[in-house]
C-alpha cells in the first residue's frame, strides 16, 4: 500500500506513461477522430508535413462554415513537389453531422474532375496545429497518410513536436519520419505573370481537410 498521496500519484502516472508507450498506435480507419464542428478551423492553413511525403508543394487550404452545417473549402497546390508553381485549385463541400468523430468521405472539385478520399481529424494542438488522415481504402494501411497543417505562427519544432506527440496514438506518424511540405517561394499564375503567391487573394469557399497526396 502507498504511503502517502504523493507516492501513489508519482506510481500511477508512471504506469500511464508505461501504458502509453506500449500501447499500439492506431491506423487512420481504427482511430476516434475529433469533430469538424468547430469554428476555430476557419481561416487559412498550410500544410506543413505529411507521412509518406505528398507528391506536391504549396499547398493552402481556405476553409469556411456555411450556417454550421457546411464545412467548406478551397485548396491550392502545385502539380509536382519540385514545382512552386501553383496551378491547381479543387474545392470540396462537407455537410457536417453533428459531433461526428469518425471523419468524411470528401470529394475534390476541380472542373470537370473529382477524386474522392476519406479525412478524420485528430488532434487540434495549441490553436496552431490540426493533425488528421486521409485514406482512400480503409483495408489498406498503404493509401493512408498522416498530416499536420498549421498558421502562419507554425515552427520547425512545433511541428516535430505535433508529430511526436500524434506518433504515441497514431500509426502515420511513427519513427519522427515525414515528409515537410514546401511553402517557401510560392507563387501562382495572375493575369499571365508569375507572382508571389502571397500576393494573390485567398478565397473561401467549400468544405475541409483534403490534401492532395
Amino acid at each position: 500500500m502507498c504511503k502517502s498521496a504523493i507516492v501513489c500519484l508519482a506510481i500511477v502516472a508512471s504506469f500511464s506513461q508505461v501504458l502509453a508507450q506500449t500501447a499500439t498506435p492506431q491506423t487512420c480507419a481504427q482511430a476516434t477522430g475529433i469533430s469538424f464542428n468547430q469554428n476555430a478551423f476557419s481561416g487559412q492553413w498550410i500544410e506543413l508535413a505529411r507521412n509518406p511525403a505528398s507528391t506536391v508543394s504549396c499547398i493552402t487550404l481556405n476553409v469556411a462554415f456555411w450556417q454550421n452545417t457546411n464545412m467548406l473549402v478551397n485548396v491550392s497546390h502545385t502539380s509536382n513537389a519540385a514545382s512552386t508553381l501553383v496551378d491547381v485549385y479543387e474545392n470540396a463541400n462537407i455537410t457536417l453531422v453533428e459531433n461526428n468523430s469518425a471523419g468524411y468521405n470528401v470529394t475534390l472539385v476541380n472542373g470537370q474532375k473529382k477524386e474522392y478520399v476519406f479525412v478524420k481529424l485528430l488532434s487540434y494542438v495549441n490553436s496552431t496545429y490540426l493533425v488528421g488522415c486521409t485514406y482512400t481504402d480503409a483495408s489498406n494501411v498503404s493509401t493512408s497518410a498522416g498530416f499536420i497543417l498549421g498558421r502562419s505562427s507554425y515552427t520547425p519544432e512545433g511541428v516535430k513536436t505535433a508529430n511526436n506527440d500524434a506518433a504515441l496514438s497514431f500509426s502515420n506518424f511513427q519513427a519522427n519520419t515525414y515528409g515537410n511540405v514546401t511553402q517557401f517561394g510560392c507563387r501562382a499564375s495572375s493575369a499571365g505573370q508569375t507572382v508571389p503567391l502571397t500576393l494573390i487573394s485567398g478565397f473561401l469557399a467549400l468544405a475541409l481537410l483534403l490534401i492532395k497526396a
